[in-house]
């Protein structure tokens, strides 16, 4: 009787376990679907000749399909340059944030005993974070610097983000001091144990950090329209936002044949779409990395 009501009980535990993932593979396609919605929405637009799109006739699927709009982005050789500044900013960007990022967190990261100013440092980098100068002064301040209407002037204000420091700080703190002692007793130096022990176990971690620097890089605007005073050296963003707030008049200018193959919406979202497709390929690359990075990144100061 007891092995029979074992049975049972087991053979229960599993119905309810079967059950329960049927639900929560319900959920879960129910959600990527909501979430895959829009840019499938996105693509269909872009797709669909303009007689459709300027009627919203389209949903997820593309009606009277054409590829008009994304030749006419093809064809214009502004994006080309726009992409390739963006292209040198998220390489240089990602490269030096990196690089002194890792510099920083180092130190901070060490013993009060073998760093007597880690504590200053740190509470400094924490006021930071709560307050800014504001943006005249920081224009002012890269005016000043000669920074203005260069590639500089968007990577080197932002170099080292002080989220990212402290998740580098946390993490090279959950390193064991003992690997620390022993390579001390081996003669060597901060350099060496930097470049041998704490970044090769801590590769995770910048893989997370490295996609949040390409996908913030890639995706900002707001500086490259304050700071650039040529559009030739917009990134790409800035000059997709001058570019769409400018496509309405540009097509109401046009011939009414034109905007039957064309209209201004898939024209945007074609913009929009291949704007979209560098990141798409990145963060799956890098995506199995980010929970451990930020799990094992975010404990205690």
């Amino acid at each position: 009787m007891n092995v029979e009501r074992a049975i049972s009980r087991k053979n229960s535990r599993l119905r309810r376990k079967t059950a329960y993932d049927y639900i929560n593979t319900v959920l879960l396609v129910a959600l990527a679907a909501i979430g895959i919605s829009p840019f499938l929405h996105l693509i269909a637009v872009a797709f669909s000749s303009g007689n459709m799109t300027s009627q919203y006739l389209v949903s997820l699927w593309p009606r009277e399909f054409s590829t008009e709009a994304f030749k006419e982005v093809f064809a214009d050789n502004k994006m080309l340059v726009a992409s390739w500044v963006s292209v040198k900013r998220v390489f240089l960007g990602t490269v030096i944030t990196m690089a002194l990022t890792i510099l920083t967190a180092y130190p901070v990261s060490l013993p009060d005993r073998e760093f007597k100013p880690r504590k200053f440092y740190v509470t400094f980098m924490m006021i930071t974070m709560m307050f800014g100068g504001g943006l005249i002064p920081c224009y002012i301040l890269n005016s000043r610097l000669h920074l203005v209407n260069s590639i500089w002037v968007l990577v080197v204000p932002g170099a080292i983000p002080i989220y990212n420091v402290i998740v580098i700080l946390n993490f090279f703190r959950n390193i064991p001091s003992s690997i620390r002692e022993a390579a001390m007793i081996d003669g060597a130096n901060d350099f060496k144990m930097l470049l041998r022990i704490y970044v090769p176990l801590s590769v995770p971690c910048f893989a997370t950090l490295i996609t949040f620097c390409v996908i913030g890089h890639w995706n900002a605007w707001f500086d490259g329209m304050l700071y650039m005073r040529e559009a030739d050296l917009y990134p790409l963003q800035t000059y997709l936002q001058a570019k769409i707030s400018s496509i309405s008049n540009i097509k109401s200018q046009q011939k009414v044949e034109q905007m039957m193959l064309v209209s201004d919406r898939s024209l945007m979202y074609a913009y929009i779409a291949l704007a979209c497709i560098p990141i798409m390929l990145v963060f799956p690359v890098l995506s199995k990395y980010i929970k451990n990075g930020l799990i094992l990144g975010s404990v205690k100061e």
